[in-house]
């Protein structure tokens, strides 16, 4: 399959190196060749200005991946949660330090403390609630949660919450809202944001038509352990999956929409002529609430966060980056970040599932030439 490049600016107007971002495709040209994944995305853009669109291999066996392609984003949706609940905040409709018990009564059996700011920080003492394989309705889901037991006492510990946290959250701005997190992200973000190829949850009355643009995941090519067996990974191309309204890692799209939407958050909430977020909503939520605690769920990791981003630190980062970075990882296989201090938004998706140290090494050789591609200005062009 050929690879298709999509040019959007010449690099130079925006202070990008051209042979440094051609390194970064060739990277995953050579994912490809390693077995890594069958096809990849990438999208760059800096001070707002898109630069490229990149795709190589194939989506689906016999079927080209292309710019066009809708692939899985899994965790990396993440910070869209956490922003829909940064528009509440903006709209005055809760505070961070409200308990989550204010808006979900249910909510108890130890966690009655935690707050929705232990939740975006991922201190809400109930990782384990739920799991990504987890299949029961939303209503269950909620209630299984509610019940679940505190591992710990919320705000004591750290410990990253791959599922449960986020279905809270989506639930919160439910009661307050009145709308569905895949509404409210559809209707608040994807459409002034021109995320037109943006899904949380497709229909199944849609996934015919859509089903062309779809990228299919696999087990890649992996140095260890495979973290996870075939039916594991299939339930992400069944309908079910597809269709399921997941806030903590059920967003698909092209690597470009997602780049936009870090292109708002660098803007600070501006898109246009219009402000989407308070700017003040945008820092407070990108900057960093929790610091030097071991988490439990990620080897002890001492990781940075912010309200619903990784921060400084993320093994899927190349370390060039400066301090200020923000963005989420998702699923061994994604990442999409941006950098206040260099203008740059980088998005880097693949098909192919590994264990989390090859796939740390993978995003790095793809992402490390483009973060290594910003040359100093003093000022963005104009």
């Amino acid at each position: 399959m050929s690879d298709q490049i999509r040019w959007h600016a010449a690099p130079e107007e925006v202070a990008l190196d051209r042979a440094e971002l051609e390194e970064g495709q060739e990277a995953l040209r050579r994912g490809m060749a390693e077995g890594r994944h069958a096809g990849a995305q990438l999208y760059v853009s800096r001070f707002g200005r898109p630069v490229l669109e990149f795709a190589c291999g194939e989506a689906a066996p016999g079927r080209p991946m292309t710019p066009d392609t809708i692939a899985p984003w899994f965790s990396a949706c993440k910070p869209l949660t956490a922003m829909a609940i940064a528009l509440l905040v903006d709209r005055g409709r809760l505070d961070l330090d409200d308990p989550v018990k204010r808006y979900l009564p249910e909510f108890a059996a130890g966690k009655e403390a935690c707050t929705l700011r232990h939740v975006l920080t991922h201190q809400g003492g109930f990782p384990g609630a739920v799991s990504h394989a987890d299949q029961r309705g939303w209503d269950d889901t909620l209630a299984a949660i509610c019940a679940y037991p505190a591992e710990y006492p919320p705000g004591t510990r750290a410990g990253y919450h791959p599922t449960a946290g986020w279905y809270v959250l989506a639930e919160v701005l439910r009661q307050l809202d009145g709308r569905f997190i895949d509404r409210f992200l559809a209707e608040e973000f994807f459409a002034p944001l021109e995320m037109r190829d943006s899904h949380l949850g497709i229909p199944p009355e849609r996934q015919d038509a859509l089903a062309p643009r779809l990228a299919r995941v696999h087990l890649g090519r992996t140095e260890r352990e495979h973290f996870a067996g075939p039916a594991f990974v299939e339930q992400f191309n069944g309908s079910g999956e597809l269709a399921r309204i997941n806030p903590s890692g059920g967003g698909r799209g092209p690597a470009r929409d997602l780049g936009r939407f870090y292109e708002l958050l660098l803007a600070k909430g501006r898109w246009g002529e219009r402000q989407l977020l308070d700017p003040r909503t945008v820092q407070l939520f990108t900057a960093c609430h929790r610091w030097d605690l071991p988490d439990k769920t990620l080897a002890g990791a001492p990781l940075p966060w912010g309200l619903g981003f990784c921060l400084y630190g993320n093994a899927d980062v190349h370390p060039g980056v400066s301090r200020r970075v923000f963005g989420h990882s998702g699923m061994v296989s994604t990442i999409a970040f941006a950098d206040p201090e260099s203008g740059l938004a980088c998005v880097v998706l693949t098909t192919g599932l590994l264990d989390t140290l090859t796939n740390a090494r993978r995003l790095r050789e793809a992402n490390g030439p483009i973060v290594k591609a910003c040359r100093p200005v003093l000022r963005p062009p104009s």
